[in-house]
Order: structure tokens, then C-alpha cells, then sequence
């Protein structure tokens, strides 16, 4: 995979190789912003590549590593450093999802999704905080859930985990408060991705990613005199 340093401001997505986080890295690939992606698999990486090239993007940035991994998210961040002169946002759009009560599922489920649903985007953020803080306008867009209200009980340790994101989240906004680095959460409902291979359901009752990324980059992206501090979107049922 070839990585070439930038000059231009970069948007910074965890688990963008599929799903929302894909989809939001073409909007904005779209709009002439250069991405930086981080998932697991180098091969997805790699076509990817190939793909922005073929739609004459800006050149994509990947990594190739396990984000749920404290080591891994140190590495990603000093690859950021060593790539791009700064960050414009950061989308924390990792996780984890599957079915699972705290008493019946996988006795190391909880601790999995609390891994990769919440301590990866606080390491994250520790490790591209000094990118972030040289942009004019920085954001850090965390994808919550609506499962942290509305407490599925079949999705129990899921739904656990996305709480304490949003948790998180409005911590780290406190404390980023009066700083150049603005915070938005956006809690979709459910949406028709990967997640869902080998369930029998109509996605005409889910929300698209394509939706959910649409109003993702709007919330990155809205100016200095608006902010989109935090929305729900839901599907109509």
C-alpha cells in the first residue's frame, strides 16, 4: 500500500473500510477532502486505494491495525503524525455489534465491546489530539447509538458500551470546551450494513448508510457559527 505525506488538512475515520464509516469517507472524498482510514484488513485497504485513484480522489490514507488494541491506536496516531500536518476532524466510528445479554452472551463479550467500542476512541483521540490542535477548526464526531436509550435487552452488553461512549463523549466535550476543537455525537438507529449478513430482514426498515454518513459530513463539516452538537436519527417505522 502506498501512503504519501500531505499538506492538506485530513479527516481521520476509525473502521472506514465498510459500512458508515465507508460511506462517510466517499461524501467526503467526494467534496475534494483528503481521508485517512484505519481497519484491520490490509486487502480492503489496499482496493480502496485502487478505488479513490480510479475516481480521481484525493489520495487515500490507510492503516492497517486493530484499533480495539491500545498499542495499535498509538500507532495509527504516529502514523497521522508522520503523514499530515494536521487533522480537520476525527470520527470515531469503530465497533463492535452483535447480540449478547450480560449473563448469557460470551463471558468476554462486554469486555470486547467496551475495547472496541469506547477505550479505542479514547486512545484515539489521545494520540491525534496534537493534530487536532493545530487545525482552525477541528471536530471530533463520535458515532453513538440509539441502543444507549432504548436499552434492547437481547443487545444488553452492546447497548452497555455505547452508553459509556456517550458518556465519554460529553466528558471529553467538557473539557474541550473554549478550544479550537469542537465535539458532535450523532446517535443513529439501526443501519443496514455488514453487521446485519446472514439476519432475514428488510432493509427498507433500516436506516441506509448512505443517510447516516449524509448527515455525518454535515455535522463534520458545518461551519464556525453552527454546531451539531448532538442529533438522533431513527428509522421510520
Amino acid at each position: 500500500m502506498s501512503n504519501t505525506s500531505t499538506d492538506h488538512q485530513v479527516i481521520a475515520i476509525s473502521g472506514g473500510s465498510r459500512g458508515i464509516g465507508l460511506a462517510i469517507a466517499k461524501q467526503l472524498a467526494e467534496k475534494g477532502w483528503q481521508v485517512a482510514i484505519a481497519a484491520r484488513s490490509a486487502i480492503e485497504l489496499a482496493q480502496l486505494q485502487q478505488d479513490w485513484q480510479a475516481n480521481e480522489w484525493p489520495p487515500l490514507l490507510v492503516f492497517s491495525g486493530d484499533l480495539s488494541q491500545a498499542e495499535d491506536c498509538a500507532k495509527w496516531g504516529q502514523y497521522l503524525q508522520q503523514h499530515c500536518t494536521q487533522i480537520a476532524a476525527l470520527v470515531h466510528n469503530l465497533g463492535a455489534f452483535a447480540p449478547g445479554t450480560l449473563l448469557e452472551g460470551p463471558v468476554d463479550q462486554l469486555e470486547h465491546f467496551l475495547a472496541t467500542n469506547v477505550l479505542s476512541a479514547h486512545y484515539l483521540t489521545r494520540a491525534c489530539l496534537p493534530l487536532l490542535e493545530k487545525a482552525a477548526l477541528a471536530n471530533i464526531l463520535t458515532i453513538g447509538s440509539v441502543a444507549s436509550t432504548d436499552w434492547p435487552m437481547d443487545l444488553a452488553a452492546y447497548a452497555l458500551s455505547k452508553h459509556a461512549l456517550e458518556a465519554w463523549h460529553r466528558q471529553l466535550a467538557k473539557e474541550l470546551a473554549g478550544t479550537n476543537i469542537r465535539t458532535s455525537l450523532l446517535r443513529p438507529g439501526a443501519t443496514f450494513t455488514s453487521s446485519w449478513d446472514g439476519v432475514d430482514i428488510d432493509p427498507a426498515l433500516l436506516l441506509s448508510a448512505d443517510r447516516v454518513a449524509a448527515l455525518a459530513t454535515q455535522m463534520i463539516l458545518s461551519p464556525a457559527n453552527e454546531h451539531l452538537e448532538e442529533v438522533c436519527l431513527r428509522p421510520r417505522t
